[in-house]
């Protein structure tokens, strides 16, 4: 890619037009050379984009790496002052995690001349924006953190919603004066009990999209509400900070993302028994749970069940 068209990219998250590498001195043959032999690849109609390798990354992570070059491409293809990036793509551009999302459709907000729909793998909303729902994300128009919450709260689960919720109030960047005047906008919109029940469940100490999806499980399951985030101490120091405590069950659960066991590092697994046994020690029972277990919820009930009837049957034992 050409400095000129670099300089232009750079300030797009990557994503440039075809009139924009046309300016840069461009020939049409050679935009189409460059999409025939893979230097470029097309993101939408008229935009493209310099070819990454996304192999190394999670499945995850590129989903997000892909959304975010598809807002970029799209925003690219209005009109300034005509659209706001909302909903879950505002969620995505300002870096909070989202569970549930079609990440496949961009979602703007159009504020003049365009009805709701969907065209071109974007979902367009009308709604009327004030000042203090608009902020900017990388050059971008999008909603503030607390009104793009809001939006994706209403259209989604329970769910998804405590997903983005706990990692919203986990940021610190939403004040509560803030979450209320939000609130208060959306009391009459489809979705609002959705949004209300969430907020009022959603708990900053939560610290990834698994541990807040095995939350709303527990919650769902009719399981005691957990303590997160407990730290514990023996004799010889500091032993760790656990997941989800059941004080009254001197039970602990954990949830492995399985990130840190991803090198199959025998150092890492050792650490990770020792630290176990002297939790064990404790006179704690230690459950360890996976991503699989979201996917079974009876199975993952009935296992949590029979362990808090066993801690409760060992304490009055004791």
């Amino acid at each position: 890619m050409n400095p000129v068209l670099a300089a232009v990219a750079g300030l797009q998250g990557g994503v440039f037009s075809r009139r924009q590498a046309l300016d840069a001195g461009y020939t049409p043959e050679q935009v189409q050379e460059r999409l025939r032999d893979g230097r470029w690849q097309r993101v939408r109609h008229g935009q493209y984009a310099e070819r990454a390798d996304l192999s190394q990354l999670m499945p995850w992570e590129r989903e997000l790496v892909l959304h975010r070059r598809s807002v970029r491409a799209a925003a690219n293809s209005m009109r300034p002052g005509t659209f706001v990036v909302s909903h879950h793509s505002a969620l995505v551009m300002h870096g909070i995690p989202v569970w549930g999302a079609n990440l496949s459709e961009v979602q703007l907000t159009r504020t003049s001349g365009w009805r709701n729909g969907h065209a071109a793998g974007v979902r367009h909303h009308r709604a009327l924006l004030s000042t203090a729902d608009l902020a900017e994300v990388g050059g971008l128009p999008v909603t503030v953190l607390a009104r793009a919450l809001v939006e994706t709260a209403a259209a989604g689960s329970f769910e998804a919603a405590v997903v983005s919720a706990d990692a919203v109030l986990r940021t610190g960047r939403v004040p509560q004066a803030e979450l209320l005047r939000v609130l208060e906008a959306a009391e009459f919109w489809p979705g609002s009990p959705t949004i209300r029940a969430a907020l009022a469940f959603a708990n900053p100490l939560a610290e990834s999209v698994g541990e807040s999806r095995f939350r709303v499980l527990m919650h769902q399951l009719g399981l005691p509400t957990p303590v997160l985030q407990v730290v514990f101490s023996d004799a010889d120091g500091f032993i760790g900070r656990v997941d989800f405590y059941f004080p009254d069950y001197n039970l602990v659960v954990e949830f492995d993302g399985l990130m840190k066991y991803a090198d199959g590092s025998r150092e890492v697994l050792i650490q990770e028994k020792t630290r176990e046994d002297r939790l064990r020690a404790l006179g704690l029972h230690v459950v360890r749970t996976t991503w699989a277990d979201l996917d079974q919820p009876a199975r993952t009930g009935r296992t949590l069940r029979a362990a808090l009837d066993r801690s409760r049957r060992t304490d009055l034992a004791g």
